[in-house]
């Protein structure tokens, strides 16, 4: 496994936790008057800025969700060992250093490591399959 596909891994996982932290964030509706010049194009052309909201705040959390499932599932279809490297280190709320999912894991360094790399391979292929696209990219 390269540094590319490695740092493509861990930057689907980061955002797995970043988007896990920030589920319920809703963007607010802006409160203050604005005008503009707007021709008429039809009947039901004019949104308000909740309306606009309501509807960004909706795709924005389909998309999240939709993400995280994604990650969920590519998780869940790694072996037990690979998973519960990946969820310790990676998907819990805590930080956790390498040193500390191995030790818990009561596994070497060295085995840690190469389950670890096994994990992300099967990973970087989920999930350029899953998105379609390449890791490489």
């Amino acid at each position: 496994m390269n540094k590319k596909e490695k740092r493509y891994v861990e930057q689907k996982l980061s955002k797995y936790n970043l988007y896990k932290l920030t589920f319920s964030y809703e963007e607010q509706p802006k409160t203050t008057q604005s005008f503009q010049l707007v021709p008429a194009s039809g009947p039901r052309s004019f949104f308000s800025s909740t309306e606009q909201t309501a509807i960004k705040n909706i795709d924005a959390a389909a998309k999240r969700k939709a993400f995280l499932l994604m990650i969920e599932d590519c998780v869940n279809k790694l072996a037990s060992t690979e998973r519960e490297l990946i969820v310790r280190r990676y998907l819990q709320e805590s930080d956790r250093f390498d040193y500390q999912v191995y030790m818990d894991m009561l596994i070497s360094e060295r085995q840690y490591y190469r389950i670890k790399n096994k994990a992300f391979e099967k990973l970087c292929y989920l999930f350029a399959i899953w998105e379609d696209e390449s890791p490489l990219e």
